[in-house]
């Protein structure tokens, strides 16, 4: 099971997965429960990553108007088809309020699953020597999920946090349903397994407190 320690917080970036207005605020037609569930944990790390220097970026899954960016998840995805979620320049692809981005914070837009694809986050990483990236946000399986795998590839050192990623119930397509809990439970096995640290957010405090006790002693 991978372990990773934190050294110096201000190579570590905490990385805040699609936590927009369509998928955490109730009533929104791409309303993911779980993610608006774990919204206290999220804040729990992100007041103490800002607080020890890490770097902080969103991510916020969009799609443009003239629907030149969808590709196949326009034919995955009802409301990205129908443009009743996730449109670019809309409220619902904005930040939720009660985690909003600070000045300082980095916010990305992007198309697909991973944070990664087309967009500048590696040299925004690069850039800033960051080497460990602290995953929360919705979808676990899918957003989350594909960033991580896709961090691991480029030999960066990824937590994902367990209460603090959500998902949804999937219904059956030809293999069975299963609860939104089954699902969280598979996706972080399979990532514990070769991906990533998978830990809850109370460890993840406990490692960037130990961080900035290391920093304070002569």
């Amino acid at each position: 099971m991978l372990k990773f320690d934190i050294v110096d917080m201000k190579k570590v970036a905490i990385m805040v997965i699609d936590m927009e207005n369509d998928f955490v605020r109730p009533g929104s037609s791409m309303f993911v429960q779980m993610a608006n569930d774990m919204l206290p944990n999220v804040k729990k790390l992100l007041d103490a990553c800002r607080k020890e220097g890490a770097t902080v970026i969103y991510t916020t899954h969009v799609h443009g108007k003239d629907r030149g960016d969808m590709g196949t998840m326009e034919a995955i995805w009802e409301p990205i088809r129908e443009q009743t979620a996730l449109v670019d320049n809309t409220e619902g692809i904005e930040i939720y309020e009660e985690i909003m981005p600070k000045e300082r914070d980095l916010v990305i837009k992007k198309h697909r699953y991973s944070a990664f694809y087309n967009t500048d986050l590696e040299t925004q990483l690069r850039n800033r020597g960051v080497e460990t990236l602290i995953i929360t946000g919705t979808v676990t399986n899918m957003c989350c999920e594909a960033t991580a795998r896709d961090a691991q590839h480029r030999d960066y050192q990824v937590i994902f946090v367990s209460d603090a990623t959500g998902t949804m119930d999937h219904p059956g397509f030809g293999t069975g349903p299963m609860t939104a809990g089954e699902v969280q439970k598979a996706t972080l096995t399979s990532l514990a397994m070769c991906t990533a640290e998978v830990a809850s957010s109370e460890e993840v405090l406990k490692k960037i407190e130990a961080t900035g006790l290391k920093e304070s002693l002569p």
